[in-house]
C-alpha cells in the first residue's frame, strides 16, 4: 500500500470544501489532478471515501472516518517540514536551468516550496533544451539543470533522478492508418519536434532510421506547448513525453499510437557543478525530486544517492553581470 501526501491533500480539501472544483481552486491544480489523486489513493486504501451522485459527492462512512486521520497525517507533515527551518537559511543566486517539461509540470511548485524554506534565496532562471543547458553548464553559466541530457564535462555531477516516458500521439480526429504504428507510416505523416540538437529530436530520427526510413520532413518547434496544441489541432503527429500528456489523453483529446518498435524512456538528470556543490543544490533536488514524483512525471524513479553533510550554506553572491 502507497499513498503521498498530495493524494491526501487531494482527498483532505475536496472533503473540506465540498466539491472537485473548490479543492482544486485551493491547491491550485487541475479538476482532472486532484479526482485522479483521490481515486489513486481510494485504490491504495482499497476503499470508496466518496459516493458520487451525478455532479455531487458526499464522503461515505469510510470518508468521514478518513478524514480525521488525513487531517492528522497533514498537520504532522507540516511539523516534518519544520524541521529545516531553523537550520542556517541558504541564500545568494541560485542559477537554474530547467527544459520546458519540467518547467510545464512541477517548476512552478518547486519554487513555491524553496521559496518558503529558503526566502532569501534568489532564483535566476533559464527555460531551454537540455543540449543547451548541457553547454551552459560546461561553461560554468548554470549552477544546476533539470534535463535529460548529461556528460557536459568533469567539473559537473549529473545525478540520476529517474526515466520519463515517451510516446508517439496524435489527435483523436486525426486519420492515422490502423495497427501498428511503425516508420514506414510515420514518414507519410506530418511530423513536429524540437529543432537539433535535442533529446527529443534525436528519439524521433534514430525511430524513424530503425525502419530504414532516411526521412526529413520533419518540422522543428522549439516550443513543447505550442507542438502540444499542433497535435491537438491535427497538424502533426509528435513524440512528447507522457507527463505534459495526461489531462488531453484522459479527456480523449490525445491517443497514444502503438509504435513499434517501442520508445524507450529516457533518464532524467540534475546536473549541477562540483564547485556549487552545497545544501542550495541539495534542497533543489530534493525538492524537485519530490515533486516530479508527485506529479508522476517519471515511469520509474532513481534511487537517491547518500550525500556527505555540507557546511557550506550561501551560494554564489549576485554578480554585476546579472542573469546569464
Amino acid at each position: 500500500m502507497r499513498f503521498t501526501l498530495r493524494q491526501i491533500e487531494a482527498f483532505y480539501w475536496t472533503a473540506k470544501l465540498g466539491s472537485i472544483h473548490g479543492a482544486a481552486k485551493h491547491l491550485n491544480f487541475s479538476q482532472p489532478a486532484v479526482s485522479s489523486r483521490i481515486k489513486e489513493l481510494e485504490g491504495a486504501l482499497n476503499l470508496e471515501l466518496f459516493s458520487r451522485k451525478k455532479q455531487r459527492i458526499e464522503l461515505t462512512a469510510a470518508g468521514r472516518n478518513a478524514l480525521a486521520h488525513a487531517e492528522r497525517v497533514l498537520n504532522a507533515g507540516k511539523q516534518f517540514e519544520q524541521l529545516g527551518v531553523s537550520a542556517a537559511p541558504v541564500e545568494g543566486v541560485l542559477r537554474l536551468g530547467s527544459d520546458e517539461s519540467t518547467a510545464m509540470v512541477a517548476l512552478t511548485e518547486a519554487l513555491t516550496r524553496l521559496k518558503q524554506r529558503h526566502p532569501r534565496l534568489i532564483v535566476e532562471l533559464i527555460i531551454d533544451v537540455g543540449t543547451v543547458l548541457t553547454e551552459k553548464l560546461r561553461k560554468r553559466e548554470l549552477d544546476i539543470a533539470l534535463h535529460t541530457s548529461s556528460g557536459a564535462a568533469s567539473h559537473v555531477i549529473d545525478e540520476l533522478l529517474g526515466w520519463v516516458e515517451y510516446q508517439w500521439v496524435a489527435s483523436r480526429d486525426m486519420e492515422v492508418p490502423e495497427g501498428v504504428f511503425v516508420p514506414a507510416v510515420a514518414a507519410r505523416l506530418p511530423i513536429v519536434t524540437n529543432s537539433p540538437p535535442s533529446t527529443l529530436n534525436g528519439i524521433v530520427h534514430k525511430w524513424l532510421h530503425s525502419g530504414g526510413q532516411d526521412f526529413d520532413g520533419v518540422n522543428c518547434c522549439n516550443s513543447l506547448s505550442l507542438m502540444l496544441r499542433l497535435v491537438r489541432a491535427r497538424h502533426a503527429v509528435a513524440v512528447l513525453p507522457v507527463a505534459i500528456l495526461r489531462e488531453q489523453l484522459a479527456a480523449g483529446e490525445l491517443r497514444v499510437l502503438a509504435a513499434k518498435p517501442e520508445l524507450p524512456p529516457a533518464p532524467y538528470y540534475a546536473s549541477y557543478l562540483k564547485e556549487q556543490y552545497g545544501p542550495g543544490i541539495e534542497v533543489i533536488i530534493e525538492i524537485v525530486r519530490s515533486v516530479l514524483q508527485d506529479s508522476r512525471f517519471f515511469t520509474r524513479v532513481a534511487e537517491p544517492p547518500a550525500r556527505a553533510p555540507s557546511p557550506a550554506h550561501v551560494l554564489k553572491e549576485k554578480s554585476a553581470a546579472g542573469p546569464c
